[in-house]
């Protein structure tokens, strides 16, 4: 939510944190999110909506893919294994991470 980062960015200018504003928003979200359940249903039903489209924000990628010029041919293996392998140590990360939350309650 774009108040909670903006909240953030208000209390750093406020008090010369040395954390950038959106942390200080995310961590001001979090605190939020554990007194007040009503924000949490909307940001639940949002998040959802958000992830269900998540595939029509890459479409402007895809297309300025075809226009690349020669020289990051070159390089496009390097890049497809970057993506191949930081994707399978996220998936591995998560997997460990809920595990680990589950196993909390």
């Amino acid at each position: 939510m774009v108040v909670f980062q903006w909240l953030g960015e208000s209390v750093v200018v406020l008090t010369g944190f040395a954390l950038p504003g959106p942390l200080v928003g995310m961590l001001l979200l979090l605190v939020t999110l554990s007194f007040v359940d009503r924000l949490f249903v909307f940001l639940d039903k949002t998040g959802n909506l958000l992830i269900g489209n998540l595939s029509l924000m890459f479409i402007p990628i895809s297309v300025g893919a075809f226009f690349l010029n020669r020289e990051i041919y070159q390089q496009f293996p390097a890049i497809l294994s970057l993506i191949f392998l930081s994707t399978i140590g996220v998936i591995f990360f998560m997997a460990i991470l809920v595990k680990e939350l589950l196993n909390r309650d």
